[in-house]
């Protein structure tokens, strides 16, 4: 088999060759199949198959302006909240012919710079990106190349181009009125210090300003510089029960499933000695006691994003381009 020189690739001729029709014949069923005999067709496809050939997107991509490719970036995808989105949103686009490339930023700023600039250099068709807030340097990119935009999990109030989220705020204020329903005074919230995990930053603020207006005591706010990791747990539960805390809400899913079954570890009674309430996870349904969460439709925001970017790129209006999907309190046994 003969191969393109330089980069031994398969060529479209190699694909020609092996079906024993004509270049022109590989490149209309590539494009249109239905324009190809039955037979015919069927030795192509053979013969794409024996010779492992595969389209060069790009050239595709640079005579029909279009890459059939949607960016999502990800804080982290060691966190499976994370990962539902990506899927919502590949099950969205792929009826489509549309395919999801993921970049992860681990919730730094010039990570997440880079990765937009990176992926609007590509030509994808669509971005989506985690969090409300842009920088002044990607909203310049963005803006230049008029790519369809949808912000996720956050709903700012004149989003940059379309949003899908949620109010962290509520979500914060919602746990800190289950606690006060509850009794329990003195509390405490777990978040993440990171200036670009706005959702966390948004679930404290929400938490910390209802107990005021509640006229609870200030609680306990820990924000720790990164994630906490499982290690993390012990020494975390041992100064909740320093400063006498009486419930805890962690603004993470798998931070209240380590803390749930650590305090399980070290004897310590939840809720009676300490009550924990937390976000929704897999692993949250499976625990017991079973633990009191925040549902997010994390899977909907991705699906719904990708409907979103459907009509955009097909040159539709967006009748509602900043979308609240709400969210639910699930009263477990853990408070």
């Amino acid at each position: 088999m003969r191969r393109s020189r330089g980069t031994g690739r398969v060529r479209i001729e190699d694909v020609a060759r092996a079906a024993d029709v004509s270049a022109q014949t590989v490149s209309r069923f590539l494009r249109d199949p239905a324009k190809v005999g039955p037979a015919a067709s069927a030795r192509i496809a053979d013969a794409i198959r024996e010779v492992g050939y595969v389209p060069n997107l790009i050239a595709g991509s640079l005579a029909s302006n279009r890459s059939r490719v949607v960016a999502i970036i990800v804080p982290t995808l060691a966190n499976p909240v994370h990962a539902q989105p990506v899927e919502g949103l590949g099950d969205a686009l792929r009826a489509d012919g549309y395919q999801v490339l993921v970049g992860t930023t681990n919730f730094q700023q010039d990570v997440e710079d880079g990765l937009i600039r990176a992926f609007v250099g590509r030509r994808v068709d669509g971005i989506v990106i985690t969090g409300g807030r842009l920088s002044a340097a990607s909203r310049t990119v963005l803006k230049a190349a008029a790519t369809p935009v949808v912000q996720l999990w956050e709903l700012p109030r004149t989003p940059f181009d379309m949003a899908v989220g949620v109010s962290n705020i509520a979500i914060g204020a919602c746990m800190a009125r289950h606690f006060a329903d509850r009794g329990y005074r003195r509390l405490a919230v777990i978040g993440h210090a990171a200036r670009t995990d706005t959702r966390s930053g948004d679930r404290v603020k929400g938490f910390v300003a209802e107990t005021g207006r509640l006229s609870l005591p200030p609680p306990l706010v820990i924000e720790p510089e990164r994630p906490m990791l499982i290690r993390d747990a012990t020494p975390l539960l041992e100064m909740l029960q320093r400063e006498k805390v009486r419930a805890v809400f962690c603004s993470s899913g798998q931070l209240s499933v380590v803390l749930l079954l650590n305090a399980n570890a070290m004897a310590i009674d939840v809720p009676g000695a300490l009550a924990i309430g937390g976000l929704d996870s897999d692993l949250a349904t499976v625990v017991r006691p079973k633990l009191t969460t925040i549902r997010l439709p994390a899977y909907d925001l991705g699906l719904q994003a990708g409907r979103m970017l459907l009509q955009r790129m097909a040159g539709a209006v967006v009748a509602q381009p900043r979308l609240d999907t709400g969210f639910e309190l699930r009263v477990g046994q853990s408070t």
